[in-house]
């Protein structure tokens, strides 16, 4: 650990961070218990939610008309057909304004001024209340919604409003891991929390590199992190980057540009946050994310930068000791993407 970070640990965004943390690790109980897929997270959903009766999602990349991806009951599926028949909706203010659309009584002359196809069809299919959540979470936007719904008027519930909001974390967290294409069924099957890695298959002997090709496009591990995971995740990276091939230095400055962008997500990112390694095209990738308070945009560095010298932080060792860095940050949280060249040549 170096001590050079980028987050300003006394900054109102930092303190913010720390004092809803436990809020945001809900966000990766959810991911890590039903992940990687987004349909299973939102067969529960309703369950999670006692003020809810069903629900509906549908998204699509920005820009994009959103599709419907999943209705739990006749009710719900209703509601989503008629917002993509008649293009109007809770679903489609909540895209367009990027905020929640709470709508606890559809009965009320407003609703029907504002939408005037699909109300009646909502009331028609015995929905009086409905509630649109835009899917907008760790620096990703999606075009689509989490609809919820009841069949009786009144207010979304504080308990229910803040269980949604982090329940639309989580489905736009899943919908985000949909677009690297990777098999993650069996990561998740043996991703870890309590800081022991579940599969020490690519682990039998620490510190020892192997002449093996690795396998292309295979997640290596996936893991949900917190405070007490910093030396275990460190410690898994720098074996796993040794055993897909990397030379012993490089393997250390890639495990420490993990390691900077691990300890930020902890120290000013919500506390917690979710790692993915994988192997494709030649090259170890790396995704940290966090549902923290986003990040200031980075001033570019030069890359012949002397890590003696003032001003130099943990965004400069990461572009250093990468072929490659992209990050997406907003208010909603701040993603790293890492990746390292894989040598032709077998280690030496």
């Amino acid at each position: 650990m170096t001590g050079a970070h980028y987050f300003h640990p006394n900054s109102a965004a930092g303190k913010n961070s720390r004092r809803d943390g436990g809020d945001r690790d809900r966000v990766w109980d959810l991911v890590s218990t039903y992940g990687p897929d987004v349909t299973r997270l939102c067969r529960a959903g309703p369950a999670l939610m006692s003020g809810v009766a069903g629900m509906g999602l549908s998204a699509g990349p920005a820009g994009t008309v959103p599709r419907i991806r999943f209705f739990s009951d006749t009710a719900s599926s209703q509601l989503e057909a008629a917002q993509l028949t008649q293009d109007e909706g809770p679903c489609r203010d909540a895209t367009a304004t990027r905020r929640p659309v709470l709508a606890a009584d559809l009965s009320a002359g407003s609703w029907r001024q504002r939408w005037p196809r699909f109300t009646p069809a909502a009331l028609d299919a015995g929905v009086r209340a409905v509630f649109a959540l835009p899917l907008h979470a760790g620096g990703v936007r999606y075009d689509g919604a989490v609809d919820l719904y009841r069949p009786t008027p009144g207010p979304l519930s504080s308990a229910d409003h803040l269980a949604a909001t982090i329940f639309t974390a989580a489905a736009a967290e899943l919908l985000t891991l949909e677009r690297h294409g990777l098999s993650l069924a069996d990561a998740f099957a043996h991703g870890w929390r309590s800081g022991q890695p579940a599969d020490a298959a690519d682990t039998t002997h620490p510190g020892t590199p192997t002449t093996t090709p690795p396998a292309p496009d295979r997640v290596l591990l996936a893991c949900w992190f917190g405070p007490a995971m910093l030396g275990p995740v460190r410690e898994q990276i720098g074996v796993l980057a040794l055993h897909q091939g990397l030379r012993r230095a490089d393997a250390h400055r890639f495990t420490l540009a993990i390691h900077e962008a691990v300890i930020n997500v902890v120290h000013h990112g919500g506390g917690h946050g979710q790692l993915l390694l994988w192997h494709r095209d030649r090259r170890l990738w790396c995704e940290i994310s966090d549902h923290g308070p986003g990040i200031p945009t980075p001033a570019d560095t030069p890359t012949d930068a002397d890590p003696g010298q003032s001003g130099w932080t943990g965004l400069q060792i990461i572009r250093r000791a990468c072929t490659s860095l992209d990050i997406s940050t907003d208010p909603t949280g701040t993603r790293l993407l890492l990746s390292h060249r894989l040598d032709p040549r077998p280690p030496t």
